[in-house]
């Protein structure tokens, strides 16, 4: 009887473990525009493979009027160095972020600075 109560117990919890994990995931074409569901934050980070399949991790930080020469681009975290990227924005309205003409080094893992809200953005593969 105590075996049943525990498991019944095991059961509820890992059900509702499972019930607030939401994987999100955005699948767009090569040459696609990408709208990302995040919160409006300072700056985004991904985390995405470059041409050696190894992991980067990148910073974009959003405009805001006071940052104008370290703003509206991808920066390598290690290297310091801008990233070829399709054209990045935030759109308030939908809260969203674009990623507009996504291209092959675009898809990862796209997430707020503080790293708490997380989007992976997935190639689409159309056949035909």
């Amino acid at each position: 009887m105590i075996r049943l109560l525990v498991l019944a117990i095991l059961f509820i919890f890992l059900k509702s473990s499972l019930s607030t994990q939401e994987d999100n995931f955005v699948l767009v074409k090569l040459d696609g525009n990408a709208t990302l569901p995040l919160p409006a934050s300072a700056n985004y980070r991904r985390i995405v493979q470059n041409a050696n399949y190894e992991d980067e991790e990148h910073l974009y930080r959003v405009c805001n009027g006071k940052n104008k020469k370290t703003c509206g681009f991808w920066e390598n975290v290690k290297t310091k160095k801008k990233v070829a990227s399709g054209a990045t924005t935030y759109n308030k309205n939908k809260k969203a972020l674009i990623v507009k003409k996504v291209r092959a080094t675009d898809f990862g893992e796209y997430m707020t600075g503080n790293k708490k809200t997380k989007v992976n953005l997935h190639k689409l593969i159309v056949k035909g």
